[in-house]
């Protein structure tokens, strides 16, 4: 069956990219206030990647049944919304990834030589090292196919929980609510007891960059198979 992903990817890719730019004005106002404060105080900003990974993970829940919806509504298949909701989130998580980069890169070429002003994002400091003051156009490069990786994750993440409320009854919907923050607390408790250990995971993951880009996609692969089975079958429902 053709598919005809433009039209669908054009809506949601916009949906996207409109909320991005709100998240990252908000940031780029964050990070003039800190330096404006900083004085003769040490301030650091190391938060750009986990506040996108928030919203993006937020972004999952919110956009997937809308935009089902809506592409139902004028004739576009469930697989072809799926599919262009899925290259609408890579999209927009290179675009926020690249656009963090030439963020850090611009403040810390900037204020390189104040060491009262640290601005870093988390590839730099697994990876390199809080002491680097700059990092190398490569350096960047890789910063942001890690943000990539784990903006694209979250994203689907939060599809999984939107899709999986959707297809329980209000019962079951309570029933999971509750046990999602117990089994937060209880399954490491029963993976210690059990003796798994997660360390060579978390080491490998540390390792390297590319490890961690390749953990990161390979679960959002998960999830995408299962969003998708999740969507599939699911009784699409209007908004209450």
């Amino acid at each position: 069956m053709k598919m005809n992903i433009s039209p669908a990817f054009k809506y949601q890719f916009s949906n996207f990219l409109k909320n991005a730019f709100v998240i990252y004005l908000i940031i780029i106002v964050i990070i003039a206030a800190f330096i404006s404060i900083s004085g003769n105080s040490k301030v650091s900003f190391t938060g750009y990647s986990l506040t996108a990974t928030i919203f993006l993970f937020v972004m999952g829940i919110v956009n997937i049944r809308s935009d089902l919806r809506l592409c139902l509504q004028y004739g576009v298949s469930r697989r072809t919304s799926f599919i262009s909701e899925l290259l609408a989130v890579l999209s927009a998580s290179a675009i926020l990834a690249i656009a963090g980069e030439l963020l850090t890169g611009t403040a810390q070429t900037l204020w390189a030589d104040n060491s009262n002003l640290f601005v870093a994002d988390i590839y730099q400091l697994i990876y390199v090292g809080a002491e680097a003051a700059t990092l190398t156009f490569g350096q960047h490069v890789l910063s942001a196919l890690v943000n990539t990786s784990l903006l694209f994750c979250a994203c689907l993440f939060g599809m999984f929980f939107s899709l999986m409320f959707w297809r329980l009854n209000k019962v079951w919907t309570i029933i999971v609510a509750v046990s999602i923050p117990l089994l937060i607390n209880i399954v490491p408790i029963i993976l210690h007891r059990m003796g798994v250990n997660l360390n060579p995971l978390i080491n490998w993951i540390d390792s390297a960059p590319f490890n961690f880009i390749m953990f990161f996609l390979l679960t959002a692969a998960l999830f995408g198979i299962i969003d998708w089975l999740l969507l599939r079958k699911a009784n699409i429902r209007e908004a209450k």
